[in-house]
């Protein structure tokens, strides 16, 4: 299949918003009908994630053992291999660019950290 970037009017606001190849990438890879989101981001209804954070992998190398989160907020926070929640067959889960997570926020020495890190998918 032929992905491609695409601008897309949110219906709610009327701004103009693109559907990423790498958007439409994960949600054939996951088996759901590639179609356009009818919001931006911005109008989405804001969902309760109970205590945790919301965010998504802007990129993790598993050979370093660690990446970065793009945070709800446009912050980026650090996550390391070690803090990520491994699947029920004891391995660790794919964490492609764009995946959707959710996390809890951890003060270190060395700055913020996210930790028990999940997949979600909405």
């Amino acid at each position: 299949m032929n992905f491609r970037d695409t601008f897309v009017t949110c219906e709610s606001c009327g701004k103009q918003f693109v559907f990423t190849v790498e958007k439409q990438r994960q949600m054939s890879e996951r088996g759901q009908e590639v179609t356009p989101p009818a919001t931006c981001k911005a109008c989405i209804p804001k969902v309760d994630y109970g205590d945790k954070l919301h965010g998504e992998i802007k990129w993790f190398n598993l050979e370093k053992g660690y990446g970065f989160i793009a945070e709800d907020g446009g912050n980026e926070i650090f996550v390391h291999r070690n803090s990520v929640v491994l699947t029920e067959e004891g391995t660790l889960p794919r964490l492609d660019e764009g995946q959707e997570v959710l996390y809890e926020r951890s003060d270190t020495p060395k700055g913020p950290q996210a930790v028990q890190v999940t997949p979600y998918y909405g």
